[in-house]
């Protein structure tokens, strides 16, 4: 027998006292938390926001949700708006659009829309664009950067602005960069590099520019 997870669903308010024994919350509405909060799991189906930190195993949000202090989430999957702060996330999937304030770290990064991030740090990182997208710092083990086909916003520029893009295996299109650093680096179509250092290979599409290739010595 599958024991059920202690339920609370809120719809609407500022909320300080969420029960203590409660294991799942439901969202279905326009809720604000203002306390911290320990769970297994969080349904987000609306408007809302985290106003302290966040520990949970699973967040779904389909909507608007923000987490404005620290969070230590496992996996993440959202459709929609999704802005933190700081934190901690084992798997991270979002289709819409992705805010970080500060720094994320994550095991994997999976994103199709568009990304406004300061600093990210994780082992794998993909990122189908359906717009413009600005990250200041990436670093991942393996780095995919292309763009969505199936966009409804067709005519929006889809391409990645990032000051420095660091990783082992980088594959990259429709991405403007300062520094792109990796072993491997293909750059394919519609990129602009100020710098490309590599270590064992690159590639560079025809219509791609890079204006400086240094080569690196394996550490």
């Amino acid at each position: 027998m599958i024991q059920k997870l202690r339920t609370v669903t809120l719809t609407n308010g500022n909320i300080k006292d969420l029960a203590t024994d409660c294991e799942q919350l439901n969202i279905r509405g326009a809720v604000a938390l203002h306390q911290e909060i320990r769970l297994k799991k969080i349904s987000a189906h609306g408007h809302s926001s985290f106003h302290s930190p966040v520990t949970a195993q699973i967040l779904n949000s389909s909507g608007s949700c923000r987490l404005k202090d620290y969070c230590d989430i496992n996996e993440i999957t959202s459709a929609g708006s999704f802005k933190l702060n700081n934190g901690k996330v084992i798997k991270l999937n979002s289709s819409g659009k992705l805010t970080i304030e500060h720094s994320l770290e994550a095991e994997s990064v999976d994103v199709i829309g568009i990304v406004k991030a300061a600093k990210i740090n994780a082992k794998s990182f993909a990122l189908k664009l359906s717009g413009e997208s600005e990250i200041k710092e990436l670093r991942a083990d393996d780095i995919r950067i292309g763009k969505d086909n199936i966009s409804i916003f067709p005519l929006l520029k889809k391409k990645l602005n990032c000051n420095c893009l660091k990783g082992k295996i980088v594959h990259l299109s429709y991405t403007h960069a300062e520094i792109v650093d990796g072993d491997v680096v293909n750059v394919g179509k519609n990129c602009r590099i100020k710098i490309l250092y590599y270590t064992e290979s690159y590639s560079i599409a025809p219509n791609s520019k890079v204006q400086k290739i240094i080569r690196r010595e394996k550490e």
